[in-house]
Formats: structure tokens, sequence, C-alpha cells
């Protein structure tokens, strides 16, 4: 079987595509995000900013999410999830994470082919007092060295809710840069 086999036919047709898309490359430093969660009919319902900071050692990889969700009149709230990640053969990762913005339930299962990436997996997501199980059919699609384009669609029982759109800008792997990712306005500040 050859390495491209070894994928799923949905990542197959980006076998010939560049650039490489490497998880452990582009998830290395800080990076910062925006996006937005639309439901089924295609209304935003929630809107964010998402400072990522990623470290490795090898094959075995953080990275941290820090985000902040902004409502309609522009107050805010904050949340936080940590993956722990793991490189395996020919393009393949797992990974778990854990955080008030969701925990992964078990294993998070990923591969990359080409300039696209797809993950699997479902998270306990926090909605007003309850949580849910959600799972996520994620795709992430490398633009350039710097940039990332991120679809994720979601489903309950078996039904489509809705998706997340992310746009992700790696940025200069300085001390400045990697401090800057543990700093967002306080919960309730208002974006101006």
């Amino acid at each position: 079987m050859s390495e491209a086999q070894s994928y799923s036919s949905r990542l197959r047709p980006y076998g010939n595509s560049s650039p490489e898309f490497r998880l452990d490359q582009f998830f290395d430093g800080p990076s910062v995000a925006t996006g937005i969660f639309q439901d089924r009919s295609g209304r935003v319902r929630n809107r964010f900013v998402m400072h990522l900071l990623g470290t490795w050692q090898g094959e075995r990889g953080s990275l941290s999410e820090r985000f902040l969700f902004l409502d309609d009149r522009g107050q805010t709230t904050t949340a936080e999830r940590l993956w722990q990640l793991e490189l395996e053969d020919h393009g393949h990762f797992v990974g778990t994470a854990k955080g008030s913005a969701g925990d992964i339930v078990g294993e998070a299962k990923g591969e990359s082919l080409g300039y696209a990436m797809h993950w699997r997996y479902v998270v306990r997501q926090p909605v007003g007092g309850k949580f849910y199980k959600l799972r996520a059919d994620d795709w992430m699609y490398l633009i350039d060295a710097d940039h990332v384009i991120n679809r994720t669609r979601m489903f309950f029982l078996g039904f489509y809710i809705g998706e997340v759109s992310i746009e992700i800008h790696r940025l200069e792997n300085t001390p400045d840069n990697r401090a800057a990712m543990a700093q967002y306005p306080r919960s309730g500040e208002t974006i101006r």
C-alpha cells in the first residue's frame, strides 16, 4: 500500500498539492486567529478571537488556545483549551484536550496531506449551564507558511447544527509575541 493510499478518501485529492501542512511546523510558536460560529441557518451566533501558543519536543507537542468571545453588544467572556498532540507515521496524529472551552472526549484523530489537514473528534461543549457532546468534522487549509483557513462542521446526535470558520495567522516566534498570547481583555470588558 502506498503512502497516499493510507489516507482517507476525502483527503487523497490533496496528495499532490503544496505547500505541505505540517502540524509541528505551523503550530510551533505564537499565532492569533479570528472566527465565527454560524448556526445551520447561516446566522452568526458567536464571534471570537483566539491566541494560540504551540511548543514541540520531537513528535510531542502542546497547543494552548485562549478564546475571547464577543456577544452582540461587544461584551466579552473568555475560555481556554490545552491540546496535547502526538505525531504518528505518514502525516497522521492524535490529540487530547481539556479546558473551559470544552474538553475533547477520547482522542482527536487527524491526518494531513499536501496543504490540507483533517481532524475528527467529539468535544464536550459548554452551552449556558449545560454540556453537550458535539461531533466535529474539522478541516484546515494551509495558504502559505503563515496563514491557515479552518472550517469545522458541528453535529449533535447526528444532526448538523452549524459551522465554525477561523482565520489563523502565525506570528514571529519572539519572547514578546509568546508573552502576548497570555494576554487578552478580561471577561466583561467591552471591545471598542
